[in-house]
């Protein structure tokens, strides 16, 4: 998966500099990305950093936002798409599922209700997987 690379720190961004939990070197990371805690490429050492994510607080937040909740585990851009998907899944299956026998009703329901916990919860994985990589050598970033 790939992540943006952090800015390097120049006086405009310097307020926004953190240092590399990796290099300790200064990047500069935006608010919503420090805000959530989401990976950013070190531009010197090209390892990930960021924050770890609260399971409790991120399946709590699915369970009660449902589909907003992709605003915490995606970026912007991405969360809207994944939200206009969500609601156009419920647009088409809900209206069409009264006609179902009442156990494929409740199953789509409940798959729907929990769709975005389970999605989440994989992106959970993901982000703690990336989070927990090495920084990859530059002399093995040419070979490949």
């Amino acid at each position: 998966m790939t992540y943006p690379l952090a800015e390097r720190v120049t006086p405009t961004n310097a307020r926004s500099a953190v240092a590399c939990v990796h290099c300790k070197s200064p990047i500069a990371v935006s608010t919503w990305d420090k805000f959530n805690g989401f990976l950013v490429e070190c531009p010197h050492c090209h390892g990930f950093h960021g924050r770890r994510w609260n399971i409790r607080g991120l399946v709590f937040a699915s369970f009660l936002l449902n589909a907003l909740s992709f605003f915490f585990t995606m970026r912007p851009g991405k969360a809207f798409a994944a939200i206009a998907v969500w609601v156009l899944v419920f647009w088409l299956v809900l209206p069409r599922a009264e006609s179902w026998p009442d156990w494929a009703e409740a199953l789509a329901f409940g798959a729907l209700m929990l769709g975005p916990v389970i999605i989440n919860a994989v992106l959970l994985v993901r982000h703690q997987i990336d989070l927990d990589r090495a920084p990859v050598s530059a002399a093995a970033r040419t070979r490949s």
